[in-house]
């Protein structure tokens, strides 16, 4: 697992936008790494809305936020749209994934956490999209902060699949 200090493994790939995408050229500037789920999951659907909306507050703060999703960009642009200093990318092979050692775990699928959190989104208008599951349904979240030098400031591996820091969370890191 990579934790505080350690020197965040670089990043190349198109985002959903077809727009390259690399951590080395963000040096200078705090990255926010989100792992979620794929783009059909309720959860992963009502977090990365509120990215979504709220990107202009990190933006503020001088943060650029990178979203991988396990589902290829066409199941995840229909979904999702990306705004300026936020950049969505499919990784249905789960390369990235490996590289930030973001886990997958069936157990999770099973606790009280990850259903409460599946009702919330739910409740909130985020259904499950059958048509959107890719790459299957067990990854966990993790979150990843990285500093102006490219290492990791903080990390956070999820407990369950809603255990993923929010944009408020994000800010207080960062004071």
């Amino acid at each position: 697992m990579l934790q505080k200090g350690d020197t965040a493994p670089e990043i190349s790939a198109d985002s959903i936008n077809n727009q390259h995408i690399s951590l080395s050229s963000m040096k200078g500037k705090k990255v926010l790494l989100k792992f979620h789920r794929f783009s059909g999951c309720p959860i992963a659907q009502n977090q990365i809305s509120e990215l979504i909306k709220r990107q202009p507050e990190l933006n503020a703060a001088g943060i650029e936020s990178i979203v991988f999703m396990y589902s290829s960009p066409g199941k995840i642009i229909s979904n999702y749209t990306e705004v300026p200093g936020l950049h969505i990318i499919g990784d249905k092979q789960k390369m990235f994934y490996k590289l930030y050692d973001s886990r997958f775990s069936s157990k999770k699928i099973f606790n009280w956490p990850t259903w409460k959190n599946t009702f919330i989104a739910i409740r909130k208008g985020y259904f499950p999209l059958l048509s959107k599951f890719g790459g299957g349904i067990t990854g966990v979240p993790s979150d990843f902060l990285i500093d102006e030098n490219g290492k990791i400031k903080e990390s956070h591996y999820g407990k369950h699949f809603g255990d993923s820091w929010n944009v408020s969370q994000v800010l207080d890191i960062c004071k």
